[in-house]
């Protein structure tokens, strides 16, 4: 790289940032709509979310032209919005809506939908009473899934030196993933696929994008603490589907409590949980195979659940239709005129 002393015309940055088809379309309240321009798929610099980190976010999965778990990750988003001061102008239904016209705007049956939050735009201090006031940001993608091995051998990760989430609590889905990153390249370091997270007592917290869970060679299916790592819909939506799994005798039960590495160590399986796959076992931990090495029963069963799931479950499907907008209610308290996108026919 460069650093050239020049100045760039607008017609070449539009040459640069054509091709590729990876976003579909972009929404910002600070623009007042949604474009398919990449040009116009941009954030203010002056916005505390690129130069302070002072926002959150969350993404949610559309398969063959259904949300899955739309309301949980709008409800997840507004509890980390909420948790650090951010009151977004627009209500849970304004934001249901507005993604689902969206999803339709863009055409597309099998997408991410990633939608931020900031404090705003308006200084580059630190201070949040400088800021105007919140922006909402949408990017409607393209969803790569998950390698097919991940499924048919497995993951291997290795504890992550990198401590998660300092000082602020994990349940926040918070846009500093620095440490989540970082996680990340300790375990392309080591050669593993992924990285876990523990605390200062050496149990195993969280992934650097993914819940953990542990099956013991007692059948009981264990997760850690609550105030420990990041409220996971697909885990919650997991331990929904656990007491199935009970009856079935495919686990004996079901805990949550904390987890020494030597517990993990010894597992009969390790599972991720994660919107991108919604779950995935893993074969080898720190050098040490897991149970015997292949993904167990217990990841195949909440595997073909989950498939059976975001196929079928109308309870947890928001199909994209204009029905579907109908149904959510029209807040009164909507702050924000230009939050509602303007379809095009």
């Amino acid at each position: 790289m460069s650093l050239d002393f020049r100045e760039v015309k607008l017609s070449e940055a539009q040459e640069r940032l054509q091709g590729g088809d990876d976003f579909f379309l972009y929404y910002s309240s600070f623009l007042g709509g949604y474009t398919r321009d990449r040009l116009l798929m941009s954030v203010p610099i002056d916005d505390h979310i690129v130069h302070r980190g002072d926002g959150v976010f969350d993404n949610a999965l559309c398969v063959n032209g259904n949300y899955y778990l739309l309301d949980q990750h709008i409800e997840r988003f507004f509890f980390s919005a909420n948790a650090i001061g951010i009151e977004p102008p627009f209500s849970t239904d304004d934001l249901k809506r507005l993604l689902i016209q969206l999803g339709i705007a863009a055409g597309r049956k099998d997408f991410i939908a990633r939608f931020f939050v900031s404090r705003g735009h308006g200084s580059m201090s630190v201070y949040p009473h400088e800021a105007i006031s919140p922006n909402l940001y949408v990017l409607i993608g393209k969803f790569s899934p998950a390698p097919e091995r991940y499924f048919k051998t497995g993951l291997t990760a290795v504890t992550s030196p990198t401590k998660m989430h300092p000082p602020i609590s994990p349940q926040v889905k918070s846009v500093d993933y620095l440490s989540n990153a970082l996680m990340e390249l300790s375990a392309k370091g080591n050669g593993a696929d992924a990285a876990i997270g523990v605390d200062n007592s050496g149990n195993i917290t969280e992934g650097s994008n993914k819940n953990v869970a542990v099956v013991g060679k007692d059948g009981i299916l264990r997760i850690p603490p609550p105030e420990k790592i990041l409220r996971g819909t697909t885990l919650a939506r997991a331990m929904e589907m656990s007491p199935e799994l009970v009856k079935k005798k495919v686990i004996s039960g079901v805990r949550t409590e904390n987890i020494p590495l030597p517990d993990a160590y010894n597992a009969a399986e390790i599972l991720f949980f994660s919107t991108s796959f919604f779950c995935a076992p893993v074969v080898k931990y720190d050098g040490r195979t897991i149970g015997d090495g292949k993904p167990g029963k217990v990841w195949k069963a909440f595997h073909d659940l989950f498939n059976k799931d975001v196929k079928s479950n109308k309870k947890v499907l928001t199909p994209l239709e204009v029905t579907s907008i109908r149904q959510v209610p029209i807040s009164k308290q909507n702050q924000n005129p230009n939050l509602i996108a303007k379809l095009k026919r």
